[in-house]
């Protein structure tokens, strides 16, 4: 028996009898806000119409010839999933009349874009236009990208596009030109113009639109 308990002392010795206590990992607050965000489903109850128009006509397609610092065209928007906009007033002040409506029942709806295409690269392009700013960046090589706000300029022969002087939370993007870059030769692939309206950061996940309220039209490239 002797013998036993000097084995088992020399065991002990030697594996530990004592358990080693671990202290728990540490939890960040970032990390439990990460994880409370994941666990929130997102619902959007954003469901105003909108579209993308020309002259009236609510577009699908688009075809141009992409030829550098040229127009592709001057879209229309317009918050409506119509075929047809009727224009016994004027565009800009029907569009007024008609947004006001959804703009009553949520005050912080706003108009943004999204264009895509492949590059030369076979590099997938993707990039939100929310304010005059954001028309300005690394993609206008590509595409030169414009909005105007034709309730505001109501009357007027000629007008310029917003600045970012210019812009304001009563600015209003009821139409949208787009213009070849000085590289617009290599875009490889058609172009898809879309229109959203949100109200939070969080309409968007990974830089993307993700709610109900958009339109898009395909321009093909020639």
């Amino acid at each position: 028996m002797k013998k036993l308990s000097i084995f088992l002392i020399i065991l002990c010795l030697i594996t530990g009898c004592n358990k080693k206590e671990t202290s728990p990992p540490k939890v960040t607050e970032e990390k439990i806000k990460k994880e409370i965000k994941e666990e929130i489903k997102y619902i959007d109850q954003n469901n105003t119409p909108i579209g993308i128009y020309n002259n009236n006509k609510k577009l699908e397609t688009y075809s141009t010839t992409l030829t550098p610092l040229n127009d592709i065209n001057i879209f229309q928007i317009y918050p409506s999933n119509d075929d047809f906009i009727p224009s016994n007033v004027s565009f800009s002040q029907s569009f007024y009349n008609e947004f006001k409506k959804y703009k009553a029942n949520n005050p912080n709806l706003k108009i943004g874009f999204n264009i895509k295409f492949t590059d030369e690269k076979n590099e997938k392009i993707s990039f939100n236009i929310l304010n005059p700013e954001t028309t300005i960046g690394e993609y206008s090589e590509y595409i030169l990208v414009y909005l105007y706000d034709d309730y505001i300029n109501q009357g007027k022969s000629f007008y310029s596009h917003l600045e970012t002087s210019d812009y304001n939370e009563n600015s209003l993007f009821t139409s949208i030109k787009l213009q070849a870059g000085g590289n617009s030769y290599k875009i490889k692939s058609n172009i898809e113009l879309s229109v959203f309206t949100y109200d939070t950061e969080d309409d968007f996940e990974n830089n993307e639109y993700r709610g109900n309220s958009i339109s898009t039209i395909t321009i093909q490239t020639n």
